[in-house]
């Protein structure tokens, strides 16, 4: 076939300035290094790329892969949104763009060793010192601290745009926490498997040696490879939070927090079960100006107090070195190229959109003059353009006011603002609405140094607008990206992060000793994974009567739902027909307002599973995110249907019990598990205790249903029957459920699984060898094993007095317990617990 015939998509007519085609040249042919990949989408039909792109988009939903959104009404975190297309880069585009990313990365390295050193930019007039010295993430107490190996950057990125005659642009650079290289990461796993032909065939350049080269170049300055080395992130609701789980697990690193480290003595301690470990090395994701409340910002909670000293004294290696936020501003692009010849000798390969600083008379004149072609911003201002809160604003849709303030701030305060040009980005393909178009992009390009020199990605994060205005270029913006294809002209390097290079591993039966956060992380996803199949399995019960036996209905519900009657305005007791309870069904099972409806519980699931997504694993993750998903819920004001209702809950019964099978059979009996079950055998306890009391703690007319009824919720209905057939007595019923160390539904057997549990953690620290929470345990089994049924079914004065002191024993008791585990293993990790009490 003809380049000529090559059905693939032709670029549509954009109105005002021409933008360069990546796929074809200006005569109209497809590029050759577009070729190969170009003749694949000929083979293939709308209907077979649209089942690729499918399965491409399950496979990164399934992965949990998201970015989270946020405005001012709260966050949101949206599936990564993928275009199997990929951005292709000749190997003689990218031999330039190599060369110009090592150059920038080479310069903000020097630069920052000069903002922090001699500052001899700013004697010799070539910097602005309003620049520097004003900008509020240049940190003073780090001036005159040289980092580990001399290094400010380990880490750079630029992010690269086409001008309409080709010609390359940077539109923003990254040295303090650059972002997207877990995304491009997992990209590329998608986009490889997704065309594993043309990935072979076409000679894409493979990113592990990079990735490799970053992470060993920083672990050689520490001083010992025995010590830790983490990847600290913000947490959990970060917008990026899944790229800092990928990346971790990738490189190996140990996922941390801020309040998971310690400083001692000018070195950096990792709090674990067994106490504190040295770290040697922090791959840092946060905000220089957050990293220490103690001399940064001191509203962080997502740094460590007394890092920024820890720094000082040489006891951690950061990469990157705290302070690069600096260099981020777009007012320091208007002075790179004089920067690049003081320090380099040199012009810049590639150079920066036009940018010019307000700060001179010059500089306001220009801004003046060309406001309506422009784009005018903050001058520190480094969030992405258009991004939320950025400043930026295209001068063409100011309102006169607007306008007149604008020039306002030119006059009197123009050091604050930057003026940069408006320069249509070139089109890549994508497919869309069952259709080849094009949108502008933008190329994410990472560069890491090494001792070596520096070494640059092949390939990239690729980011394609939502539409054609510069505006949509933001992921928050609802952007979508690509994976980028980097053809080598020579046979590509088969090196994988994920093999040992043949070196022979040494057995290990024990991973390393656990961050206690995400201990304490795990036991309150057990409990909270026990806690929501409880109420599923009560609001179950309550609901699967509601049409043959009414009066047993609304008899569960007001002695069941107690713990969860704040869902909606009135108590659960007050509660006085079929309609109130449908009433009230209806919001406890679909509201997301109320604070302890069913959705709320399963958000809390969810939150826990997402702060140790680097504990559990990709199927346990998907088990989660199925029994969270809920389509179309029905509106909280709609009519109750009992029928689509009990579909519901039985498939989250069925999800849960996946739950607790994934975590019986395929996780390895270290921490994570120990901890995962203990949540879950406290809540469980607590659980069949508060029951048992509310059942049968006081005589009842009904007791008879009432003992049936909640021996299906207990799933322990088909054990009764096979030892008393259908004659349903308070004495065996008491017994299974309290007392029978053999039903995995009785509390018996759950203090008796905790106390084995118990057994297998550490006791190195003072709190853990006091033993606090074992004595807690033996007072309850003891309460348990000295209980005798038929005394506790005794009546006295119109309630069971035996029933009900046994029952709070054991409800108190779990209490305790789950405050003395916290006390002897989370201690590091303190954290306000929405519903902590239970009941």
């Amino acid at each position: 076939m003809s380049n000529t015939e090559l059905a693939v998509p032709v670029m549509p007519h954009h109105a005002g300035a021409s933008r360069f085609d990546e796929l074809r040249g200006p005569d109209g042919m497809v590029r050759t290094h577009w070729r190969a990949f170009a003749r694949t989408l000929t083979q293939l039909s709308p209907e077979e790329y649209e089942r690729r792109q499918a399965a491409a988009r399950a496979t990164v939903q399934d992965n949990g892969v998201t970015y989270n959104v946020y405005d001012d009404r709260g966050g949101e975190a949206r599936p990564w949104e993928l275009d199997i297309v990929p951005f292709i880069l000749s190997s003689a585009d990218w031999k330039h763009i190599e060369a110009a990313v090592i150059q920038r990365a080479t310069l903000t390295d020097l630069l920052l060793r000069d903002l922090y050193g001699p500052q001899k930019l700013l004697s010799g007039n070539v910097l602005p010192a309003h620049l520097v010295i004003g900008h509020p993430q240049f940190l003073r107490p780090l001036c005159g601290v040289a980092p580990a190996g001399g290094a400010h950057v380990h880490l750079y990125s630029a992010d690269l745009a086409r001008s309409p005659d080709g010609s390359w642009r940077v539109m923003a650079s990254r040295a303090d926490a650059p972002g997207g290289l877990g995304y491009a990461l997992e990209n590329r796993l998608v986009v490889s498997q997704t065309f594993p032909e043309n990935f072979a065939d076409m000679r894409v350049a493979r990113l592990a040696a990079f990735f490799n080269a970053y992470r060993e170049s920083v672990l050689g300055l520490g001083q010992s490879r025995r010590d830790r080395a983490v990847l600290m992130t913000p947490g959990p609701y970060n917008e990026s939070y899944f790229e800092h789980v990928y990346l971790a697990h990738y490189l190996g690193l140990t996922l941390v927090q801020g309040d998971d480290l310690a400083v001692r003595g000018g070195e950096v301690f990792l709090k674990t079960l067994t106490g504190l470990e040295r770290v040697s090395a922090i791959f840092r994701r946060v905000d220089s100006d957050f990293c220490d409340p103690l001399e940064f910002r001191g509203d962080s909670a997502l740094g460590v107090p007394g890092l920024a000293e820890a720094v000082r004294a040489g006891g951690v290696v950061m990469a990157n070195a705290l302070g690069g936020g600096v260099v981020e501003s777009p007012a320091m692009d208007a002075y790179l190229p004089a920067v690049c010849r003081a320090l380099l000798g040199e012009e810049l390969k590639i150079p920066d959109i036009a940018t010019i600083w307000c700060g001179t008379e010059w500089g306001r004149k220009e801004a003046m003059a060309r406001m309506n072609s422009s784009i005018l911003r903050h001058a520190f201002d480094a969030r992405p353009l258009f991004s939320r809160k950025s400043s930026a604003r295209l001068g063409a849709d100011l309102t006169a006011d607007e306008r007149a303030r604008i020039e306002s701030q030119l006059k009197h305060r123009g050091e604050t603002l930057v003026m940069q040009e408006i320069s249509p980005l070139g089109l890549a393909p994508v497919f869309e609405e069952g259709h080849f178009g094009a949108r502008p992009v933008s190329l994410r390009v990472f560069a890491a140094w090494t001792p070596q020199g520096w070494t640059v990605m092949p390939g990239g994060l690729t980011r394609v607008a939502a539409d054609d205005s510069i505006r949509a270029l933001s992921m928050q913006s609802g952007a979508s990206s690509k994976d980028a294809w980097v053809l080598s002209a020579t046979p590509v390097d088969t090196f994988s992060l994920l093999t040992n290079g043949g070196k022979t591993l040494e057995i290990k039966r024990q991973g390393e000793s656990a961050p206690s956060r995400a201990m304490d992380n795990l036991f309150w996803l057990g409990r909270y994974a026990e806690r929501t199949e409880n109420f599923v399995r009560i609001l179950r019960a309550v609901v699967s009567r509601m049409s043959d036996e009414p009066a047993a209905a609304l008899d569960v519900a007001r002695r069941l739902l107690v713990p969860y009657s704040h869902a909606s305005d009135s108590p659960i007791e007050d509660i006085a027909d079929e309609h109130d309870l449908a009433r009230e069904l209806q919001i406890q099972i679909y509201s997301t307002r109320h604070s302890r409806s069913l959705q709320q519980l399963l958000s809390r699931v969810e939150q826990a599973a997402w702060s140790v997504r680097d504990r559990i694993s990709l199927d346990t993750w998907r088990t989660i995110h199925a029994l969270t998903l809920i389509d179309a819920p029905p509106e909280e004001d709609g009519e109750f249907e009992p029928g689509v209702a009990r579909f519901y809950l039985d498939g989250l019964v069925r999800r849960s019990a996946a739950l607790a099978g994934l975590a019986a059979e395929n996780m390895t009996r270290g921490p994570n598990w120990l901890f995962l079950e203990l949540g879950r055998r406290c809540e469980r306890a607590h659980h069949l205790a508060w029951l048992v009391r509310q059942t049968v703690g006081q005589p009842d007319a009904r007791e008879t249903e009432q003992m049936r009824i909640l021996l299906e919720i207990a799933d322990s209905a088909m054990t009764y029957r096979s030892r008393y057939l259908n004659v349903f007595q308070l004495v065996p019923f008491i017994d299974l459920l309290l007392l029978d160390e053999h039903n995995p539904r009785s509390c018996a057997f759950q203090l008796a699984a905790i106390d084995a549990h118990l057994r297998e953690l550490p006791r190195i620290t003072l709190a853990q060898r006091s033993d606090v929470p074992r004595t807690l345990v033996h007072e309850m089994r003891a309460a348990i094993a000295n209980a005798n049924p038929a005394r506790l079914a005794f009546c006295e004065h119109g309630m069971r007095p035996g029933v009900l002191e046994l029952a709070d024993t054991v409800t108190s008791g779990t209490t305790l317990l789950s405050d003395a585990l916290a006390g002897a293993y989370f201690q590091h990790a303190s954290r306000s617990r929405t519903g902590a009490a239970g009941y």
